[in-house]
C-alpha cells in the first residue's frame, strides 16, 4: 500500500513560552509581573524583611524600576503589562532599588529594586512549582540549582563560576559585575525571567537571576549575600531574604464531596441506636430492682 510522502524536519526541543504570564490571586513569586508605566514584562522574585518587620517585594532595577529612572510610589503590577496587567492589578508601589552605574568607571554586585506591597491578601509568600525558602545562602560551585520565572518556569542548571566578573547590556549602557553567578543548561532561561527567584535543591534562596545569553543556556545571578548588604548600607538599616517555607502555589487540590449514607447503612444505624437505647433500660430498670430488694431486706432486718 502506497503511503502519502512527507518531509521529516527536525525543529530542536519545543518549549511553552510565557508560562506564568496570567494574572494569580494570591500573587505568588516566580510570576509576570512589570511597572504600570511600561508594556513589559519580567518576574517577581521573593520577600525581604526588614529590622522594623516591614516586608518587601524584590525584583531586578531593570524590571521595576525603569534602570534608574523609577520614583518611590510608582505602581507594580502583576500580571506584567505586557500579559495584560492594568491599574486594576497594582500589587506593591516601588520602594527603593540599587542603583546601576554605566559610567565604567563603577563596579555593580546586584540588579535589585523592592516594592511595598498594598494588601497581603492579594500576595502568597511561595515560589511557583518550588513552594517557600527553608533558608539563605550563597550558590557553590558546581551545585545544582532551579530557578522560577515567567517565561520558561523552573528549569535548572550548574553552577559554573561561584565569583565571575561580567558585562551586562541594558538600554541605558553596559555594566560591569563582580562577585556574580553564571548558571549553564539548556533551554534554562529567555526574555522575561529577569528577577526570577534562584534556590538550592533544599529550597533555600540563593539570589536573583538578572541576566542571560542568547543561546538560552546561561544566565545570571547576583547573590543574596550581595542583595542584603547592598540594601542594608542602601536604607541604613538592616535587612533580611524573609525564610518562610510553604506549599507551592496552586499545587494541592483536595476534592470535598458531602457523603449521604444509603437506606441500609440508615437502617442500621436506627438499629443500632434502638439496641442501645433498650439496652440502657434494662440495665437502668436491673439496678433500680436490685436496689428495691435491697432496702426490702434492710427493713426486714430492723428490729
Amino acid at each position: 500500500i502506497e503511503g502519502i510522502p512527507t518531509d521529516v524536519v527536525e525543529i530542536g526541543r519545543l518549549r511553552a513560552l510565557a508560562v506564568y504570564a496570567q494574572r494569580y490571586r494570591p500573587a505568588p513569586c516566580g510570576v509576570s509581573t512589570s511597572r504600570l508605566d511600561e508594556s513589559a514584562a519580567g518576574t517577581m522574585g521573593w520577600w525581604l524583611v526588614d529590622e522594623d518587620g516591614q516586608l518587601y517585594l524584590m525584583s531586578n532595577n531593570h524590571v521595576w524600576a525603569k534602570e534608574n529612572q523609577g520614583q518611590r510610589g510608582d505602581p507594580i503590577v502583576q500580571p506584567g503589562v505586557l500579559d495584560g496587567g492594568t491599574e486594576d492589578d497594582v500589587v506593591a508601589e516601588l520602594h527603593d532599588f540599587i542603583p546601576l552605574d554605566f559610567t565604567g568607571t563603577g563596579v555593580n554586585y546586584v540588579d535589585v529594586a523592592i516594592a511595598t506591597p498594598l494588601d497581603m491578601a492579594k500576595l502568597y509568600t511561595s515560589i511557583m512549582e518550588l513552594g517557600g525558602v527553608t533558608g539563605k545562602r550563597d550558590p557553590e560551585q558546581g551545585e545544582q540549582v532551579c530557578k522560577v520565572g515567567r517565561t520558561t518556569g523552573k528549569t535548572c542548571g550548574e553552577v559554573t563560576d561561584a565569583s565571575a566578573t561580567v558585562q551586562v547590556g541594558y538600554g541605558s549602557g553596559t555594566a560591569t559585575f563582580e562577585d556574580v553567578v553564571l548558571v549553564e543548561g539548556t533551554d534554562i532561561v529567555n526574555g522575561g525571567d529577569s528577577g526570577s527567584p534562584v534556590l538550592s535543591s533544599d529550597g533555600r534562596f540563593l539570589g536573583l537571576l538578572f541576566a542571560g545569553n542568547d543561546e538560552n543556556t546561561l544566565f545570571v545571578v547576583c547573590k543574596q549575600s550581595r542583595i542584603e548588604s547592598e540594601l542594608q548600607s542602601r536604607l541604613g538599616k538592616k535587612v533580611w531574604v524573609l525564610i518562610a517555607n510553604a506549599w507551592p502555589p496552586f499545587f494541592r487540590e483536595v476534592e470535598v464531596q458531602k457523603v449521604y449514607p444509603s437506606s441500609l447503612e440508615v437502617m442500621a444505624m436506627s438499629l443500632n441506636m434502638m439496641v442501645q437505647f433498650m439496652s440502657f433500660n434494662l440495665l437502668l430498670a436491673l439496678i433500680t430492682y436490685i436496689r428495691r430488694e435491697a432496702l426490702e431486706k434492710d427493713k426486714g432486718m430492723i428490729v
